[in-house]
């Protein structure tokens, strides 16, 4: 599968740092933020991935980050990515992995992709508006999107592109 044109746009317009692709899957952004040259460690839940990643640059954690705790606690970076992927009692420690003046950049489904197919539980479907109230007055808004897209399927695509101000 190829990168979010959305999110490959917004990774384009940076510098290279220090970058994590949170619930990574088999690393399509991961793999374009390191052909831009970013540092990038990849965390996914599912210990086969591991073969993905092992002849590259690429560090992968095997993590599960729906677990009783955080397990990221004490990291930032210059870029943290999330890409189709949501779990609400954890975004505020998602949130903090954002180094000073470092950028989150989060795409997911969103409320009405239930007429698209999967995923349609609302647990996974984000709410217009909700990552940037979330978001609070720490970060800069810099893109969000909400709405219907047609490529590479039709679904409702949520998205905040924002940086750390504080």
């Amino acid at each position: 599968m190829n990168p979010s044109p959305w999110i490959l746009s917004h990774l384009q317009s940076l510098s290279p740092g220090r970058a994590i692709d949170i619930a990574s899957g088999s690393g399509r952004h991961a793999f374009a933020m390191a052909d831009l040259g970013f540092t990038v460690v990849a965390v996914d839940r599912n210990p086969e991935l591991a073969s993905v990643y092992h002849k590259s640059d690429i560090e992968f954690l095997c993590v599960d980050l729906e677990g009783p705790s955080w397990p990221l606690s004490d990291q930032t970076f210059d870029l943290v990515l999330v890409s189709n992927y949501l779990y609400r009692p954890y975004l505020q420690q998602l949130f903090a992995l954002v180094s000073p003046n470092g950028f989150l950049l989060y795409e997911t489904f969103g409320v009405g992709n239930e007429i698209h197919g999967k995923p349609s539980n609302p647990h996974f479907l984000l709410e217009p508006g909700e990552l940037v109230s979330a978001l609070g007055s720490s970060f800069e808004i810099i893109d969000e999107r909400f709405g219907e897209v047609l490529n590479p399927s039709p679904a409702i695509r949520a998205g905040v592109f924002a940086r750390r101000i504080r």
